[in-house]
């Protein structure tokens, strides 16, 4: 009976072998808390926009290790995985309905449709003019029916020569205008102090933060909510113990990546020490030498 309320995997993963659930606790787990919550549906109703002269297009920003590559990959999960036929010029093809990949390390045309061409699984060569690459991504966009493309990381393509960023930036505009579809952007403050430059820019892409945690309900309830995926043999009750929650918000600086994997760790700790259950002293990045 699953008294202590694990997830039904959890809660299976109980009966298996140490190095099966430490192997299981060092997973990636989606816990879908309140802002994560607001922002996937913020981009589901992106998602489902009909077509449009212009569409809007979203800025993600925060401070790194702070959930939004989980939040953008959980979108791309949502709806990666259409195998519906579509009819293109008379040839049955799968559709692609959404893309993710993390921007290039510089504003480089060239590069952006590369990584755009990789996720359609088109080949291509890498040294093609960029004018050619350019119209191979519209075709292939417009023929898999592509209507979202998520792109992390978006602080690395915004440094350097402030004309290239432009054409970086205007590039991506142009995709969204000539294919009607909507382009999400996410990154570090540094994106949003260099996309809020242009007013224009800053309309194509209004911006919306993803604050650091508070020590509060709501981090406890993250807590409570994690821990109903590690499959240790006791009950370490986290959220009712305020020494640990302190140490948690203290040493993950309000993160929610450092949050879970101090998680991570103090679980495997855990195990390995056949306590079954987290204790404060199980809370550590790096074990003591």
């Amino acid at each position: 009976m699953n008294s202590r309320n694990l997830t039904s995997e959890a809660f299976e993963f109980l009966s298996k072998s140490d190095e099966e659930r430490i192997s299981y606790c060092k997973q990636d787990h989606w816990i879908a808390y309140p802002a994560a919550n607001k922002l996937i549906e913020l981009l589901e109703d992106k998602f489902s926009d009909p077509p449009q002269m212009r569409h809007e297009g979203l800025l993600v920003y925060g401070d790194s290790n702070n959930g939004k590559t989980a939040i953008l990959k959980k979108m791309y999960r949502l709806h990666n995985a259409n195998l519906d036929y579509v009819k293109y010029d008379k040839e049955c093809i799968y559709e692609i309905p959404i893309i993710y990949f993390q921007a290039p390390t510089m504003p480089d045309e060239g590069r952006l449709y590369s990584l755009i061409l990789n996720e359609l699984f088109v080949p291509h060569k890498l040294t093609e003019k960029i004018i050619e690459k350019s119209k191979l991504v519209e075709r292939h966009l417009k023929k898999l029916n592509t209507r979202m493309i998520l792109i992390d990381e978006i602080h690395s393509a915004l440094t350097g020569n402030l004309n290239k960023q432009r054409t970086f930036i205007n590039d991506l505009k142009q995709l969204s205008n000539n294919l009607s579809l909507t382009i999400v952007l996410a990154g570090t403050k540094e994106a949003y102090s260099a996309l809020s430059i242009g007013s224009e820019t800053e309309s194509r892409f209004p911006a919306i933060e993803l604050p650091r945690w508070s020590n509060d309900k709501k981090f406890r309830s993250f807590i409570a909510t994690y821990e109903r995926c590690l499959p240790l043999k006791e009950a370490s009750n986290m959220a009712d113990d305020a020494e640990i929650i302190s140490v948690l918000f203290h040493k993950s600086e309000g993160l929610i990546g450092k949050t879970v994997n101090l998680l991570k760790k103090a679980a495997v700790k855990s195990i390995k020490s056949k306590r079954e259950k987290i204790i404060v002293s199980d809370i550590e990045y790096l074990p003591k030498l």
